[in-house]
């Protein structure tokens, strides 16, 4: 589909150049976490990476509830505010946002902190446990106030901050605490107070570039909190944001209720490497979430169902080939951690088809989300939530994570097509159009071509060889692409790429 208006062709600029920044960014991120698994499971060995990992599933949950939904309300209200010019409110879903998380964080964490010894000792039966809850407990006020004002910039479109604290200063900090803990020999207590420390950085350094690059917000004027519209909007989303982080810590938590603590960290490492199919999901909504906002806010349809096709074509293009790339050679990779993660490879396998499921059906979460349908997006996430629970209750003391991993795919899997229904149904829109299959087609042949390659030249695939047929296997994808000619808003994101790497170059 050619490009329909100049001003269309804008938003497309705008979405690549920012989803460019925040895919770049989070791959660096993830780079950084894997780094850092890597220096923990190979120092301390899976026992306690699995601690670690259960520890971290336990504050994330924490984590929602302090938030309150508040994050993502932040991003639909200061667009909505900031498109019409209304600074008064616009100061007030700030000021009013921030606030309430802020108290509800001091309650949670005092409460989180005095329950420690019962979840440790009698719900988990890791005593291990009991240090580094104590620690990261105190961890929830900051993680709000840094997440709150970074989805205030996301809200006025200034991705750019957001992704340069979360994707590189915070991933950065954190990767150094650990090399410092592991090298002066803190062990596990030492990787919570790293946890800390990073969360208390991010607090400093989203104040910081609020108060540097939104003047409305920060200038000593009259404010408008509009309390009932944010809460009415906000409770659906605290509930669907909650339902969603059960969907994405269940299973962590029921596989070390049932699991000893090394199969948490050997099904911690498999997980691992499930967002690196999401990048280009996640770093295409980053900016995505508030254009819908705007132009559903203004009606322009048309324009706005052009802009979710192409998005959802874009995110299937990137996420295809780390998909096909992690699946053949998912053995090979976790060897990298230590021989005993290796046989976490098949539920590897299994999470990453849920999550090319999730990344092939575009924005529809948010495409409900931003266009005033919350409680839909509650109800998918909570039938989400409650299949995945329910079948890994199921199947993890049956399978192990092999259970586990199957019942995350599957519900993802409905889950996601359930919501492709709904956007039909309230919008009249979908995802798809007839040059979506080009990728599925240069996969098979590059896998083909990689397959030949392998077969007459390669007896043995060993880490060192990696780099290698990555770099021959995503060469031969664009390659592909491009025989089958590249479309209009194409050309725009690639060109966008090009100019990034001539300005590096420069």
């Amino acid at each position: 589909m050619t490009v329909q208006s100049k001003n269309e062709n804008g938003i497309e600029i705008i979405v690549a150049k920012n989803a460019g920044l925040s895919f770049s960014g989070t791959i660096i991120s993830i780079f950084f976490k894997l780094g850092a698994s890597i220096i923990v499971t190979r120092a301390l060995g899976a026992q306690i990476f699995g601690i670690y990992v259960l520890a971290l599933a336990i504050i994330s949950f924490g984590e929602i509830i302090v938030l309150f939904g508040l994050e993502n309300t932040l991003v639909k209200f200061v667009s909505q505010f900031k498109a019409v010019q209304d600074a008064p409110r616009l100061r007030g879903a700030i000021y009013g946002t921030v606030g309430l998380s802020l108290l509800i964080s001091l309650a949670v964490s005092g409460a989180l902190f005095l329950s420690v010894p019962y979840l440790a000792g009698q719900v988990f039966k890791k005593p291990d446990l009991i240090p580094v809850l104590r620690v990261i407990s105190f961890s929830l006020p900051f993680t709000a106030i840094h997440r709150l004002l970074l989805a205030s910039l996301q809200g006025v479109k200034l991705v750019k901050y957001k992704v340069f604290v979360t994707r590189f200063i915070l991933p950065f900090f954190r990767i150094s605490f650990i090399i410092s803990v592991v090298l002066l020999g803190y062990g596990l207590k030492g990787l919570a107070y790293s946890y800390l420390m990073v969360q208390i950085i991010g607090a400093i350094f989203g104040g910081y570039f609020l108060l540097k690059n939104i003047p409305e917000a920060t200038c000593l004027r009259p404010f408008k909190w509009e309390l009932k519209k944010i809460i009415v909007f906000t409770i659906p989303l605290f509930f669907s944001t909650l339902f969603n982080r059960l969907m994405q810590r269940a299973d962590v938590l029921i596989v070390g209720y049932f699991l000893p603590a090394n199969m948490v960290g050997i099904y911690g490492i498999a997980r691992r490497f499930t967002p690196f199919i999401l990048l280009p999901l996640e770093a295409f909504n980053n900016i995505f979430a508030p254009i819908i906002s705007e132009l559903f806010t203004k009606q322009k349809m048309v324009e706005l169902e052009h802009q979710f096709k192409t998005v959802a074509r874009w995110i299937f293009i990137f996420s295809l080939p780390i998909f096909t790339l992690l699946i053949f050679y998912a053995e090979t990779i976790l060897s990298i951690f230590g021989s005993d993660f290796i046989i976490g490879y098949q539920a590897m396998t299994i999470l990453c088809i849920g999550q090319i499921i999730n990344a092939a059906t575009g924005s529809t979460g948010f495409m409900l989300m931003m266009t005033g349908r919350p409680l839909v997006n509650t109800f998918n996430s909570a039938f989400l939530c409650i299949t995945n629970i329910l079948l890994s209750l199921y199947l993890t003391p049956k399978y192990g994570i092999m259970g586990a991993a199957f019942a995350s795919a599957f519900s993802i899997t409905v889950v996601q097509l359930l919501r492709l229904s709904e956007v039909w149904y309230f919008l009249k829109m979908h995802p798809y159009r007839s040059d979506f299959l080009k990728p599925i087609f240069s996969t098979l042949a590059s896998v083909l071509m990689l397959q030949l390659i392998q077969h007459y030249g390669m007896n043995e695939i060993r880490i060192v060889m990696l780099p290698f047929l990555f770099t021959l296997y995503l060469l031969s994808y664009i390659g592909f692409l491009w025989l089958m000619k590249f479309s209009p808003e194409d050309h725009i994101v690639f060109n966008e790429m090009k100019m990034k790497l001539l300005r590096i170059k420069g």
